[in-house]
């Protein structure tokens, strides 16, 4: 149907059941989906208890068990519906276009207190914060799967040549905008924004605009 997400946001959402839209199963899903969202805002993904969530939501905790199956389940649904509702970046009839839209979603996002709350967490891999990390690693694919959309109609406009890695300009395009704001501390203004998007844009056109008998260098040379 039209407009709905892929099977497997849906899964990560954990959506088992058709859901009646204002019934009571809609609502009690949207309010543990606000509670978590206000706890995780709170107090951070590793103090989060389920007990508070459903606390706050007004339900049953095994309600929660039973519909997410643990606290990685919980949030990590709750992130992939509140992180841009899984719409695809509009399009604006350019790549250019379509890519300082997609930075100022991120801006936006930086500064939404749930994904503060987990840049104080983050860090290195360790199995201290195992739990963390098995959950972004459920958030990250499917918000790079939408996002990526923006790449696949450039290719088909033929703005990239075919065979363009969405997820790799996906990195490289978000990565300067934490190393600006989270480590240098400064900020994210329009102009750095276009500026981010033109060099991503060059580089990714590269390929298309080089010269002749110009050897691309991501391929091995033959031996």
């Amino acid at each position: 149907m039209a407009g709905e997400p892929p099977e497997d946001v849906q899964h990560l959402r954990g959506d088992t059941a058709t859901v009646r839209p204002g019934g009571r199963t809609a609502r009690v899903r949207e309010a543990v989906i606000d509670a978590t969202i206000a706890e995780l805002s709170e107090v951070g993904y590793a103090a989060l208890r389920v007990d508070a969530v459903a606390e706050r939501a007004g339900v049953n905790k095994t309600t929660i068990y039973r519909r997410w199956g643990n606290k990685v389940g919980l949030v990590s649904t709750a992130l992939i519906e509140r992180r841009g509702q899984l719409v695809p970046p509009p399009d604006t009839g350019t790549l250019r276009g379509d890519l300082i839209e997609l930075l100022k979603e991120i801006r936006l996002g930086l500064g939404v207190p749930w994904v503060v709350a987990l840049q104080r967490e983050a860090g290195p891999r360790t199995e201290a914060n195992a739990d963390l990390y098995e959950l972004l690693d459920r958030f990250w694919p499917a918000r790079f799967k939408v996002s990526g959309v923006i790449f696949e109609r450039a290719v088909e406009r033929g703005e990239l040549p075919a065979g363009t890695d969405p997820g790799f300009l996906l990195e490289m395009v978000s990565g300067p905008l934490y190393f600006h704001l989270l480590m240098l501390g400064r900020p994210l203004d329009d102009d750095f924004l276009e500026r981010t998007a033109d060099f991503i844009l060059h580089g990714a056109r590269a390929r298309t605009h080089a010269p002749p008998g110009c050897r691309d260098t991501t391929t091995p040379a033959p031996r």
